[in-house]
């Protein structure tokens, strides 16, 4: 697992993040899951099957996240696995993970049973006289067992769109088997992925943690101007953020040059809250400088271009090329260079900008 990852997951494993990204998403924003109902499982699930000839063999696989939900006597795992990039085949993928736990719960009950049945403290002795059935040995499973339903999130965050699959059906290609591919689909059992694009969410008011700002923030990732205009308008939020989060931001934002190392921003941090306004607002003026001292020393050493252009022209046009190219708008660049807007105008037209 990735670094971003690492950091993603330890950010959505808070409880009340956790639980207002299923409310936001299942109820509406309406807050059915509560934070004090939830409880860590074990992310590893680990169990032989047997083969054929009956030779045993290993799978191992980890949730990302899993956690237990207690309603009142209803019991549910909610799981959510984060992506930093596109997996094309995530529906089987997800389809195997819940398929292992609902096994690994079988599996349990099955132990308890067999632990129950030894102590002669038999939970169904009404229905089969305190004996269990050749079907329920067959099935390792009772007839009156139940195993809790698995819920799982897939929480996508590249700054590319999705364009995976979103379910099994996706997957297939069956429209040549038979003419009536409505019919086959009948007897084909789908898999819908419950996916959370990070950086396309609307209706924000569903969620009532900073997975509210941060989705919000998440829609401005790559324009900067967009970006640094949102953290202003949410400064009370983006003043002092946890570390925590600010790991979480820096993988969100894919840029270690946007936000620097945690360790590179001490006079940032106070009391264990970062000033995230201040580090961008640093960040935006380096930018700047950098771009402009790029496209001055690239004008010195390219002289003149383009036939009639003076040296300085030149300066400018690379200046002005360099910054817009990196999403600078004519204010910023006049701003921090002090060229003049009449010269970024014609650069600009120059260059086709």
């Amino acid at each position: 697992m990735g670094k971003a990852n690492v950091a993603v997951n330890q950010w959505l494993s808070d409880d009340r993040r956790f639980a207002d990204l299923f409310n936001g998403l299942l109820f509406g924003g309406r807050e059915v899951i509560r934070p004090e109902e939830l409880e860590c499982l074990d992310r590893e699930t680990d169990m032989l099957i047997a083969g054929r000839e009956k030779k045993e063999k290993s799978v191992q696989r980890y949730r990302d996240i899993v956690k237990r939900w207690e309603k009142g006597a209803t019991l549910t795992v909610l799981a959510c696995e984060t992506q930093e990039k596109v997996h094309y085949a995530m529906p089987v993928r997800n389809m195997l993970y819940d398929s292992l736990t609902y096994t690994d719960q079988i599996r349990q009950r099955w132990k308890q049973t067999k632990r129950e049945r030894e102590e002669g403290n038999w939970r169904y002795p009404w229905e089969t006289g305190g004996r269990m059935t050749g079907e329920e040995y067959l099935s390792r499973f009772r007839k009156g067992d139940k195993i809790q339903p698995v819920i799982t999130l897939v929480f996508y965050y590249d700054l590319k769109k999705w364009d995976g699959a979103w379910e099994l059906y996706d997957l297939f290609q069956i429209d040549g088997i038979t003419g009536d591919t409505e019919m086959l689909r009948q007897y084909l059992p789908n898999y819908h992925i419950n996916l959370v694009d990070a950086g396309n969410m609307g209706e924000w008011g569903r969620f009532h943690t900073d997975l509210q700002q941060v989705f919000g923030m998440l829609k401005c990732r790559g324009k900067r101007e967009e970006l640094q205009k949102y953290l202003w308008e949410n400064e009370e939020y983006f003043q002092e953020i946890d570390v925590e989060t600010y790991q979480a931001l820096r993988a969100f934002l894919h840029s270690e040059k946007l936000l620097k190392d945690i360790e590179e921003i001490k006079g940032l941090e106070k009391e264990g809250k970062i000033d995230m306004c201040q580090a961008m607002e640093e960040w935006y003026a380096d930018a700047l400088r950098e771009g402009r001292e790029r496209g001055m020393e690239e004008g010195r050493e390219n002289g003149i271009k383009e036939g009639e252009k003076t040296g300085r022209q030149a300066e400018i046009l690379l200046v002005v090329k360099n910054m817009l190219n990196n999403g600078f708008s004519a204010g910023d660049i006049e701003k921090y260079t002090g060229i003049s807007g009449q010269e970024i105008e014609t650069a600009r037209k120059s260059l086709g900008k």
